[in-house]
């Protein structure tokens, strides 16, 4: 499949600089899509080629690909990818546009669409129903956790690979399983070239544990104030829809659609893609 027909853009929004691919023509349907932690645009290279007429938004989350680090200080806080998403989409001219995520994009789809329901047309999630929650008990252990963890993270040297082979094969085996086709489009995006061999390009802050999470009866109220169709795609060897709480969460979503396909966590970059641009077309049309 030709990945080259697309356009290289910057967006500026909410203070950073984002860099993101564009397919389609500008009039086209927009469509902006959101990619999973540690991944970046490149996580639609097979289905956005195959919704030409879609203006199709593939951003690097801020921390990722291309786009900008937060500054120094500063967190990755879950809540803080919704209002960048929003920013960029008004940076786009966007008032109202198709969303579509995969995990952690998928995560952040959901709740900005319970957050700003008039602004999301159509729903598409790829492995993912909302981000992980707690019980209200739990807030103080969880921040301790967090805190320690990330201090002992902070001190850690940065990795370097002797060669862009061997940094795809820890990709390959890093996080979620991908195969190596999957795992060279990421890469493409997700390293930089140094003088001793390749490194992550992505902020190593990415990586820390999250201090705070919310309480599981938040999340299922931001589910509720969703009014967008849902269509939510997994794959048969993917996330077990039990660890997302899924049948609890469903109840509070008015209008979901429920897909498994054959595949695992990455299913779009791993065979799906012909499969998954039909079901795109087919439910927003």
């Amino acid at each position: 499949m030709n990945h080259n027909v697309f356009e290289e853009i910057t967006i500026e929004a909410n203070g950073l600089r984002f860099a993101a691919k564009m397919w389609g023509p500008k009039d086209g349907k927009p469509l902006l899509a959101l990619h999973g932690w540690l991944d970046n645009g490149c996580s639609f290279d097979e289905v956005a080629p195959l919704l030409g007429e879609y203006r199709f938004c593939a951003l690097d989350m801020a921390g990722h690909g291309f786009s900008e680090h937060r500054a120094l200080g500063s967190h990755y806080y879950f809540t803080d990818y919704i209002s960048d998403a929003i920013a960029v989409s008004h940076a786009l001219g966007w008032p109202r546009f198709n969303l579509l995520g995969h995990s952690l994009g998928a995560n952040v789809a959901l709740m900005l669409a319970g957050t700003y329901p008039e602004k999301v047309e159509n729903l598409l999630l790829l492995e993912g129903f909302g981000p992980q929650s707690r019980s209200s008990k739990d807030g103080p252990s969880q921040l301790r956790q967090a805190i320690e963890k990330n201090l002992r993270f902070s001190a850690r040297r940065t990795v370097t690979y002797k060669t862009f082979d061997e940094i795809v094969a820890k990709r390959m085996i890093g996080g979620t399983i991908v195969n190596e086709h999957a795992a060279r489009i990421l890469c493409q995006r997700a390293t930089v070239e140094v003088d001793a061999g390749w490194q992550w390009r992505s902020d190593p802050r990415l990586r820390y544990a999250s201090p705070l999470r919310m309480p599981e009866r938040e999340v299922e109220e931001f589910i509720s104030c969703v009014d967008a169709p849902t269509c939510l795609i997994n794959g048969d060897h993917g996330i077990p829809l039990a660890v997302l709480g899924f049948e609890q969460r469903r109840k509070q979503h008015r209008d979901l659609k429920v897909l498994t396909l054959p595949g695992r966590h990455h299913l779009h970059l791993e065979g799906q893609s012909a499969e998954i641009a039909e079901i795109i077309k087919s439910f927003i049309s």
